[in-house]
């Protein structure tokens, strides 16, 4: 589906570089906010890559914080989403069109969604409990029959 855009290897590049990575792991806090310790980071993960290479990032506002706050994994997941749509800067794809530098996101039947940035070989990079990780997405899809819904943002 189309050659993959300046933007969307930078956004590839810039996961790839944070493998291994422990910045966003479930028990720290979040560029020093402690409301962010002991939550699941993987949609903050993303946010910051995002943000590194200067792409126009969806937030909404959050009381809880007073000031505009990234959106969760589960709202990157509804491909009707306004925040994300309201960007002017996403389009849905389908999942087998899917390439490096596109955000997936999970849907689940209950509970938190999980998303991440697509790599090569069928791969996504995503912020886990303790680490970023490159893993397989139909490996992840398979291990977890809770996954609802899968969608696909290009840049």
């Amino acid at each position: 589906e189309g050659q993959v855009t300046f933007m969307s290897t930078k956004i590839w590049e810039s996961a790839r570089n944070k493998v291994g990575s422990t910045k966003w792991s479930f028990v720290n806090s979040w560029n020093g906010d402690t409301d962010y310790e002991n939550t699941w980071k993987c949609n903050l993960f993303v946010y910051d890559i995002l943000q590194e290479v200067n792409a126009v990032t969806p937030t909404r506002w959050s009381w809880s914080q007073f000031s505009r706050a990234p959106i969760g994994a589960n709202e990157w997941a509804n491909p009707n989403s306004d925040y994300v749509k309201d960007t002017n800067c996403y389009k849905t794809v389908s999942y087998s069109s899917r390439q490096k530098g596109d955000v997936i996101a999970f849907k689940r039947y209950r509970g938190s969604g999980h998303m991440g940035i697509v790599s090569t070989n069928g791969d996504y990079i995503s912020a886990l409990r303790v680490r970023v990780q490159e893993d397989n997405v139909d490996s992840f899809l398979r291990s977890d029959p809770s996954i609802a819904r899968k969608t696909v943002w290009r840049y």
